[in-house]
């Protein structure tokens, strides 16, 4: 056979080895494509932002929210009541977790800033 003759290997080994690193560059950028196609399109995408009131009946109203503040992906709240709260409406509207620390309430999510935004009317720089 021809591609295994000793010379026929010596003579198109800069070939070979070009022809291999092209299947192999081509191989990975399908591999990253085909596994993190999915990762891109959800970050492309902007996550909706439930409407003002559906936050603060959950959160018991304005005037159970004594401050607030917003950190990283996170918006602390310290509250009159916690005994307020609505957990399950919180969660609907985008909320993905909790931390409770006595007075204070940590909200977890990933629109934190559009969420701030949207409940103090206050423009967090992005």
């Amino acid at each position: 056979m021809l591609f295994l003759e000793r010379d026929f290997l010596l003579s198109n080994l800069y070939w070979i080895v070009l022809v291999a690193l092209v299947l192999l560059v081509g191989a990975v950028y399908l591999v990253d494509y085909l596994a993190f196609r999915k990762r891109r399109s959800l970050g492309s995408d902007k996550e909706k932002v439930a409407p003002r009131g559906d936050y603060l009946s959950s959160l018991g109203g304005e005037e159970n929210i004594v401050s607030h503040r917003l950190v990283g992906s996170r918006i602390v709240l310290v509250l009159v009541d916690q005994g307020k709260i609505d957990r399950e409406a919180l969660k609907k509207t985008g909320i993905t977790g909790f931390v409770e620390k006595s007075d204070q309430l940590t909200l977890v999510a990933r629109n934190a800033k559009d969420v701030y935004s949207l409940l103090f009317g206050e423009d967090v720089a992005k």
